[in-house]
């Protein structure tokens, strides 16, 4: 996946942006309401600083009390109705803010099922990881800085500018003369602040990454003595985190230190030139406080717009992080749509296969029969555990065509055809659950009855039933709680609680002994619509238990008969 370019000349990304503008395309009207209420709240600026004006230039000079209660009371409800409108608005923004991010996680998670399984073998997951948690919460926190706090003060210091205008144009001129300044330290701070969050963002990556390491792995590292190394190489990740942690808050008030110093430069020019206008009489008391007073309001909302900048720049990065997410990596194998009713017939014709230059099947002939009994043997990196992964739809092959009972997987819609075959792999994989719903998992419906009944045809049943806690008993992560003989049976019972029409048993005699598969090939035989089967192994005396065997020579598929088989197995 390409990473962010540091260097790019554009603060923010176009193309990052649109993308992130999507997720509320359907909530333009709403957004266009925030305006709206927002535009309104500047509005509400306006009579206040209108009522302070009069407090000092009428009702004060004249001694009028009752006025001057009156005109505070009024302006106690205007600030309170403010309050109100705000309170109500942020309750809708969160809620519109929570509703996009939301569906942008639902295409980011649904981006990972398309993924092929050569491009999910490449990826680096605990960095995919990282980036899709984290920088996702930091895009809901630039939404909340644009609606909830840019837009408001946007509108609101439109609506003080104009009545500054009106109050005094000159002071206003003074204080626009200094925007050319605040914009230049801006775009300086702004560069560095977007440097900065990129930096400390890949140092976050690599220590959310290090972190699930070691949980994945603290087997390994124990087994290996490496408790000491992996530590110091842990301590390197969080002592760059916090040193990018430093730098980047130290830009951050390096930049909000800039822009207040010129924005108090700004307040220092206005009451020195306003004082001096009130001692010469050409502005009232009146006027200097409520163009100060609105002045203090537009430094203040000036300042939220400031604010809200290092979040903007750090959610471009963000942006541009998940934009090439969703736009990098293969597209999905097959994207048929076509529904059949599996029989269990797979066919492959003239099947090419490589990794990268790496050739793997060359010209590939196989047939599988409904309730065909077939076995594929060859020495580790033959292909066949490759070739399980063609019959899924999990790899493409460059050359050749694969049919299911006689349709193109081209025109396949492959998830729910995937859900007619019961696959046991060669290093099954487990939830951190029981036992039951590791059985379970994947199926529609999850009856008890069932359940047991898949265990039995695994073999596992007796064994599952000695347990203190029977069917409830946790496999621990990845199923570290299980041997390795019960985890086989266990992801066997997974695969045929679906009552496949065809099942797929990658290298069974890994943790099975020969009894044990004769007596589950035995308990499949039995089964009213028996699957085929199509048992992977580079052990030759599996195919004792298989009506046909083929096996992998450069990259074909070689039959073998029973006169060649007992020389092999001789031999």
């Amino acid at each position: 996946m390409k990473e962010n370019n540091v260097a790019t000349k554009r603060l923010l990304d176009l193309a990052a942006w649109r993308y992130f503008s999507s997720y509320y395309r359907d909530e333009y009207p709403r957004l266009a309401l925030f305006a709206v209420v927002a535009a309104a709240q500047a509005v509400l600026v306006l009579p206040v600083l209108m009522l302070v004006r009069r407090i000092f230039d009428v009702a004060l000079p004249k001694g009028h009390v009752s006025q001057i209660l009156l005109i505070g009371s009024g302006i106690f409800l205007l600030r309170s109705l403010s309050g109100a409108i705000a309170l109500w608005m942020r309750a809708k923004q969160i809620e519109t803010f929570k509703s996009a991010i939301g569906r942008m996680r639902e295409d980011l998670l649904a981006r990972l099922y398309t993924f092929s399984r050569r491009f999910y073998t490449r990826l680096d997951r605990n960095t995919t990881h990282a980036r899709i948690v984290q920088d996702t919460e930091r895009l809901d926190d630039v939404s909340n800085a644009l609606m909830s706090r840019l837009l408001p003060a946007l509108l609101t210091s439109l609506a003080l500018i104009v009545l500054l205008l009106f109050l005094n144009w000159f002071l206003l001129l003074v204080m626009v003369s200094l925007t050319p300044l605040l914009l230049v330290t801006l775009r300086l701070t702004g560069r560095r602040v977007k440097e900065r969050v990129f930096v400390f963002q890949r140092a976050f990556e690599s220590f959310s990454k290090g972190t699930l390491f070691v949980l994945h792995h603290l087997d390994l590292i124990h087994v290996q003595s490496c408790e000491t190394q992996d530590a110091m190489c842990r301590a390197g990740e969080v002592q760059q985190l916090r040193k990018t942690g430093e730098k980047m808050a130290f830009i951050y008030a390096l930049h909000y230190q800039l822009q207040n110093t010129v924005t108090s430069l700004s307040g220092a020019i206005i009451i020195t030139i306003g004082a001096a206008s009130v001692a010469a009489h050409s502005m009232t008391l009146g006027q200097l406080l409520s163009f100060w007073v609105a002045a203090g309001l537009l430094n203040t909302y000036a300042r939220s717009i400031i604010d809200a900048v290092p979040q903007i720049l750090a959610g471009n990065e963000s942006m541009v992080t998940l934009y090439n997410f969703m736009h990098d990596g293969e597209p999905p194998p097959y994207s048929g749509q076509r529904q059949i009713d599996f029989t269990g017939e797979i066919e492959l014709k003239n099947v090419v296969f490589a990794f990268d230059q790496r050739p793997v099947l060359n010209g590939l002939n196989l047939l599988i029969s409904p309730g065909a009994n077939l076995a594929i043997i060859g020495p580790n990196g033959a292909g066949k555990s490759t070739l399980a992964w063609l019959i899924l739809g999990a790899y493409r092959p460059r050359e050749g065509v694969i049919l299911a009972d006689g349709v193109p997987y081209d025109e396949i819609d492959l998830v729910k055809f995937r859900r007619s075959i019961g696959t046991v792999t060669q290093h099954p994989e487990f939830l951190p659950g029981s036992i039951a719903e590791n059985i379970g998992y994947g199926t529609s419906h999850r009856d008890f009855e069932e359940i047991k009944q898949a265990a039995h045809l695994a073999l596992i049943d007796d064994f599952i039933e000695s347990l203190p806690n029977g069917y409830d008993t946790q496999v621990g992560e990845g199923g570290v709680l299980l041997a390795g003989g019960e985890a086989q049976r266990l992801a066997i019972a997974r695969a045929l609680i679906r009552k496949p029409r065809l099942l797929i048993l990658d290298e069974p005699t890994n943790h099975l002994d020969r009894n044990a598969i004769r007596r589950l090939m035995q308990q499949l035989q039995t089964l009213e619509n028996r699957p085929a089967i199509l048992t992977i192994s580079h052990d030759r005396e599996v195919v004792d238990f298989a009506d046909e065997v083929y096996a992998l020579r450069d990259g074909i598929a070689v039959p073998q008969s029973a006169a060649q088989m007992t020389v092999a197995r001789t031999a």
